[in-house]
């Protein structure tokens, strides 16, 4: 064999070595672009951190819903329509962080059985994705604009039901204390509700992406904590008669139940709010009996 084929030869194997390293490290084959300017989906994750093929999200079917995308103010958003009868009020569920409807990397929508329910009763899910924003101002106006979208363009109900899910208890809780009186319900699933208990004050200033973040230093953010962190800022909601439901484990060592679900129970109540807990005793921040419970999808789906 000359010299000129074997250097040939050579090539296309680095090549092909190349390519199947970036597959692997890069961007995930599932969550690659499918066609023209689609880009790839992931997880939520803080600015800090840089997404791989673990953090893919795909857009996942629902048996009893259709799911389509779009951008508002350049972020990822979707709607999920109920493809049998429609709720008459147009009732809808809003779900923190995005991710939480839609599929992991290996096919496993988390809370795939709150959706079908809600789907299967003329409910409509929404979400977008402002990242791990840690409740800022700024992604709380970005949500805002995702709402008024789904308001006057979908005509849907003017009173949203929100599921905050972990660090999604902060964003729900920021947008809505800002806007009680778009709010019906807030749900919670191990939410985090106490910046000062998760994540921290000095990662709440480097979690959060450019433009989504707090914009202060943590000595500032410090100063002015009250005037952003969901829990002290429960007045609004109690006085909209805004009704509370979450669920936590009370091993949870990650978002702490006491300090974050227990506690904003009882600020709420002293302001003459409803606020309930489940307790799932032993658990700690995770495990399937948080996505199959009853009285949870009740507590969405009532009247």
């Amino acid at each position: 064999m000359s010299r000129t084929p074997q250097l040939l030869f050579v090539g296309l194997i680095l090549a092909a070595i190349a390519s199947a390293s970036r597959s692997d490290e890069g961007e995930p084959k599932s969550a690659q672009k499918p066609e023209g300017d689609a880009k790839p989906i992931f997880r939520s994750l803080p600015a800090t951190k840089q997404p791989n093929n673990r953090d893919a999200i795909n857009l996942p079917k629902y048996a009893n819903g259709r799911l389509t995308t779009s951008a508002v103010h350049g972020r990822f958003a979707f709607l999920i329509e109920p493809t049998g009868r429609v709720d008459s009020q147009r009732r809808w569920v809003w779900t923190f962080p995005f991710e939480q409807a839609l599929a992991d990397a290996h096919g496993k929508v988390q809370q795939r059985f709150y959706v079908e329910k809600l789907l299967a009763s003329g409910f409509h899910v929404a979400g977008i994705n402002v990242g791990v924003s840690c409740g800022s101002p700024a992604a709380a106006a970005v949500c805002d604009e995702f709402y008024k979208v789904l308001v006057s363009k979908h005509g849907l109900n003017k009173r949203a039901r929100l599921i905050g899910q972990s660090n999604g208890g902060l964003i729900a809780y920021a947008w809505a204390f800002r806007h009680p009186e778009c709010v019906d319900r807030i749900a919670g699933i191990y939410p985090a509700t106490d910046l000062r208990t998760w994540p921290g004050l000095a990662q709440a200033v480097t979690y959060p992406a450019k433009g989504l973040d707090y914009g202060l230093m943590q000595g500032q953010l410090t100063a002015r904590l009250t005037e952003f962190n969901p829990i002290d800022n429960l007045r609004p909601l109690a006085k909209a008669g805004v009704k509370i439901l979450h669920i936590h484990g009370d091993a949870d060592r990650l978002v702490p139940m006491d300090k974050n679900s227990t506690e904003l129970a009882r600020r709420c109540r002293e302001f003459g709010g409803q606020a309930d807990l489940i307790v799932l005793k032993g658990l700690a921040h995770g495990g399937a009996s948080f996505f199959t419970s009853t009285a949870f999808a009740d507590f969405l789906l009532a009247d």
